[in-house]
């Protein structure tokens, strides 16, 4: 009986995740799959309207690895684990609404709170993002008639948005006016939406029209020059590229010893050897963690020896700058060694 019993579960299981079973592995699959050749369009028709919907993006980072290497992990979806998924930004009088989303999924989203509030719009571009409200009543008597913007920019990071708002009252005229006529009638607007899209669930419909036209791929990339030296590409203003980069090099671990805004240099230092906040959390896991809570000796990383470098901002031109680092002494700094120092200051500039 106990060989029959055997023989059946051996062909029971043969046969439900077999080769040929029903619940067989179809991991392989796609090594089977046909490459087809490309939609043809008559002569005279328009050739943009067929493209692509799951295009394959160039590869921007790479890696410089050394004769003895671990195969790197892929980078974190988010930058910090403390990171929230809707916060307002302030650099001078300038403010906006970041949010851990597409643009594509932020669309939806703006007009739902629109239309919650009963505001009417007057304009609806998602291919550029912009949306304009109908004059508006304030409650207040002494306020006068007043409409909003609201422009929707890609963020720094890919998968982030930005939201700006602009309000115009009746002494603008027709036309809209470079910055809100009242601020503090922006700061209340603003607020309101951001306190709106924190209370919403992010995830829902999503405007592929809007996708598609605002650039999704983030404003901060790795790249390297000619003699393969890693720097990073910021596609940002000045003023907010210096703020943003100061930011960044706290939330990545790097101690601040000066800085020279002339010059646009950091003076850090910082263990490179040592990981960063959110790619140890994801590396250790909640079970090495408890059972390191335990242990006689804490946590194993020792503190190591802490390396000054000088991090560098230059403007290559409006709007496109560059960061740099190297060691203060003078020392070459290996290239596994920047770009590893690189790529946290990366995924922590907003």
């Amino acid at each position: 009986m106990a060989l029959l019993a055997a023989l059946l579960a051996v062909s029971a299981c043969g046969w439900l995740v077999g080769e040929d079973g029903i619940f067989r592995d179809r991991s392989g699959d796609y090594r089977h799959a046909r490459l087809t050749p490309p939609l043809e369009i008559p002569d005279g028709l328009d050739q943009e309207a067929i493209e692509g919907s799951f295009g394959v993006p160039p590869i921007e980072d790479e890696s410089q690895l050394q004769d003895e290497f671990v195969v790197p992990r892929p980078e974190a979806l988010s930058q910090t684990p403390e990171q929230e998924l809707v916060r307002i930004q302030r650099l001078g009088d300038e403010q906006w609404i970041l949010v851990a989303t597409s643009p594509g999924q932020l669309w939806p989203r703006l007009r739902g709170f629109l239309n919650i509030n009963q505001i009417g719009v007057t304009r609806a571009d998602a291919v550029a993002g912009i949306l304009e409200t109908a004059w508006l009543e304030p409650a207040n008597e002494a306020l006068l008639p007043e409409r909003y913007r609201f422009r929707i920019d890609q963020g720094v990071q890919r998968g982030n948005s930005e939201i700006y708002v602009v309000q115009a009252d009746r002494r603008a005229g027709d036309d809209w006016p470079e910055h809100s006529s009242n601020k503090e009638r922006e700061s209340l607007m603003t607020q309101e939406l951001a306190q709106f899209l924190a209370n919403s669930a992010l995830a829902g419909s999503v405007s592929m029209l809007a996708q598609r036209a605002i650039d999704s791929e983030g404003k901060v990339f790795l790249r390297r020059d000619d003699e393969r030296a890693p720097y990073l590409e910021l596609f940002l203003q000045y003023e907010r590229a210096w703020a943003s980069l100061g930011l960044a090099l706290e939330k990545a671990g790097f101690e601040m010893d000066d800085r020279n805004r002339s010059q646009g240099q950091y003076w850090v230092r910082i263990d490179p050897n040592k990981k960063d906040l959110a790619e140890e959390e994801e590396k250790r896991g909640w079970w090495r963690s408890f059972i390191g809570f335990f242990s006689w000796g804490g946590d194993d990383d020792g503190e190591g020896e802490l390396v000054s470098y000088v991090v560098t901002l230059r403007e290559q031109s409006p709007r496109i700058l560059q960061i740099t680092i190297a060691r203060q002494d003078g020392a070459a700094t290996p290239v596994g060694e920047a770009d590893n120092l690189l790529k946290r200051i990366k995924r922590s500039i907003n």
